[in-house]
């Protein structure tokens, strides 16, 4: 039992760069999302990172990450294919950046102000889904 929701806590959210003393930033609505996706998979999800302080994030993205506002969270799901995780969480409404990353295996969700975008990252870059790339990993 977590202390954010039945199924998380701050710590699953909590900056796990080691200089700052576990900062933590979340959005609700990020861990509602992640309640809908355990419920939805009946599994455990497993939170890879939530907040990221400004010492965790590449200076270059500080300004640009969505971890850094805490509106954003990269997790798998205990016994569950990274595809059918990627299919599933691109139909949640709320959730207007959806990010597929094979080689990590996670899937990173986000809340943004603009227009819903999803990608795939792949050889270190981020590459948009197109009907190709959606096929190529089982994404359609």
């Amino acid at each position: 039992m977590g202390n954010l929701s039945d199924h998380f806590n701050k710590k699953d959210f909590a900056c796990k760069c080691g200089h700052c003393n576990g900062k933590f930033k979340i959005s609700l609505g990020i861990v509602g999302a992640l309640e809908l996706v355990s419920a939805h998979f009946r599994k455990r999800v497993f939170v890879i990172y939530g907040f990221k302080c400004p010492e965790a994030l590449d200076p270059l993205n500080v300004n640009k990450s969505y971890h850094a506002l805490g509106k954003a969270a990269d997790f798998r799901v205990e016994g569950v294919q990274l595809d059918t995780v990627f299919k599933f969480v691109r139909t949640l409404p709320e959730l207007t950046g959806v990010g597929f990353y094979p080689k990590e295996q996670f899937v990173h969700i986000d809340i943004r102000e603009k227009e819903k975008d999803e990608w795939v990252f792949e050889n270190n870059k981020y590459v948009t889904l197109t009907d190709e790339k959606r096929a190529q990993y089982n994404l359609a």
